[in-house]
């Protein structure tokens, strides 16, 4: 695999994009910085792009909705503009701004919006109830429900009580996919509401929703899913024998960055030639921090969509079994979360029939050859091989004050004073994690046939941080991790870039 040429600015493009979406939403932006949030959100490609459709789906601003369709001019037209299209057909919660934004947008674009089916489209009220957003919701489909799941997790817990009445009692045929998503909520409260709702819908598909769940729900859910099984029986629904369960396709899964961050991508047939997907962003210690899903793609659709995330990470392919062990990792460190992201509930399915409770991921470094303990040379050899090897490509900092650093040095300051503080403020805090990161990495190397006497290097290495009687800028890995994560910063100081945003998953 050939080293990215990138990962100067894909690992903190990734981790910006919420806030870039942010500083979009604010007054007083000026066209200029549209312009540069724009090239930043061109470079990351579909992992930009997403987030900003989704943005569309919801949001009711016309002056927001004008930023944002100015900055989808920096894509390729044929990748959102179906979908701005069934933006302006769908959404009828839209206010007079909102809908004219899109129209100039649309018609700017060479759109007829005179035409059918445009001029057939309902007067927006300008408002809408919780009852009318859940079944807009619905009839949006799998994005608009999404959308609407987002929103719902965010909502006080007597709200969506109110939102689980109204999808059992609204007729609508997609009520069961929106409640099953629900089932796999934190609050036992809320998924008692939900299996409940699904017992009283008179419909084949929320039994097979409380079938499926039946199946993997704990213990303590058993019960309930039962008695409402056994109510729809008894009001003549048919209940559909257990699904069958099929194999998981292809995973896979990058190294971990400087930061902590990786990425995990898991696939899984739903059908005779299609597969479902569950793409993750990860940190080692915050758990599931992002999610994009996907069902019933092609296998051609899905390389397409692997090709992409490639632009982007260096997507390695791993053992499903193996992924499935960070992403219980992954649970185990999001249990202070409220809440996890909205697709990960909404494909929580494509890990059926797996034991996903969360555990501590401990990596598989036993029987590697004996190493003799690593001379201050051996150190430096093997540092200077990691940060040019592929493994290691994402393996530098991303914080303001590496900036701040950077800044000192490119000016002349002394070399190891920036160093020493460098390594100071911003490693010896983080020697713990820094070991934890080398180690699963070099379990990552191992699982990938690397050689078992470089993992054994590496393992060395990661031990030495702990009891190295040398102070920390002098310990090698550690003084190549600090000049690496400057000199990237230095050059993108001189490119004229602003330091890296922080994302607000961090604020």
């Amino acid at each position: 695999m050939q080293q990215s040429e990138k990962v100067d600015n894909s690992l903190n493009e990734r981790r910006d994009i919420l806030d870039l979406l942010g500083r979009l939403k604010g007054d007083g932006i000026s066209i200029h910085e549209m312009e540069r949030i724009g090239q930043k959100f061109q470079e990351a490609g579909k992992r930009a792009l997403r987030p900003l459709v989704r943005e569309l789906w919801r949001e009711n601003s016309g002056e927001l909705i004008t930023k944002f369709t100015y900055v989808l001019d920096f894509f390729d037209t044929s990748d959102w503009l179906d979908q701005l299209i069934q933006i302006a057909l769908k959404r009828q919660d839209l206010a007079a701004d909102g809908k004219a934004a899109l129209m100039i947008a649309l018609e700017g674009y060479g759109v007829d919006v005179n035409s059918p089916p445009f001029k057939k489209d309902k007067p927006s009220s300008g408002g809408s109830s919780l009852g009318q957003q859940v079944q807009g919701a619905m009839q949006l489909g799998e994005e608009g429900m999404v959308t609407f799941l987002d929103d719902f997790l965010s909502y006080p817990a007597e709200v969506q009580q109110t939102v689980i009445r109204e999808l059992c009692n609204s007729g609508d045929s997609q009520s069961p996919r929106l409640l099953e998503a629900m089932l796999w909520h934190e609050d036992r409260e809320l998924v008692q509401s939900a299996v409940a709702a699904l017992g009283k819908i008179r419909d084949s598909r929320a039994a097979a929703v409380l079938q499926n769940f039946l199946a993997d729900c704990d213990a303590e859910l058993v019960p309930a899913t039962e008695k409402a099984l056994r109510r729809l029986r008894f009001l003549g629904v048919a209940v559909p024998p257990p699904r069958k369960l099929l194999p998981f396709y292809i995973a896979y899964a990058t190294p971990p960055d400087g930061d902590g961050y990786r990425s995990l991508l898991l696939s899984r047939w739903s059908g005779l030639d299609t597969v479902g997907v569950l793409y993750m962003q990860v940190h080692e210690r915050r758990g599931v921090l992002a999610a994009w899903g996907a069902g019933d793609l092609t296998l051609e659709n899905f390389a397409a969509e692997v090709d992409g995330f490639r632009m982007q990470d260096d997507l390695i392919e791993v053992a499903p079994g193996y992924l499935l062990d960070l992403v219980r990792d992954a649970l185990y460190w999001s249990r202070d979360l409220c809440y996890l992201p909205a697709d990960f509930y909404m494909r929580r399915g494509i890990f059926a029939g797996e034991d996903m409770t969360p555990a501590r991921y401990s990596e598989k470094l036993t029987d590697l050859p004996r190493s003799r303990r690593l001379s201050f040379l051996d150190g430096e050899q093997l540092a200077q091989r990691l940060f040019g090897d592929t493994f290691f490509s994402g393996w530098f900092m991303a914080d303001q004050r590496v900036y701040d650093f950077a800044e000192e040095y490119r000016s002349g300051k002394d070399c190891e004073q920036v160093l020493e503080g460098f390594c100071s403020e911003l490693l010896a805090p983080e020697l713990e994690l820094i070991r934890e990161r080398l180690l699963v990495s070099a379990d990552l190397m191992r699982r990938c046939g690397r050689d078992n006497l470089e993992v054994a290097k590496i393992v060395g290495m990661a031990d030495s941080l702990l009891d190295n009687p040398l102070p920390h800028h002098l310990h090698p890995f550690l003084r190549r991790f600090a000049l690496e994560s400057m000199e990237i910063a230095r050059e993108s100081l001189e490119r004229g870039e602003e330091p890296p945003l922080r994302a607000v998953e961090e604020l």
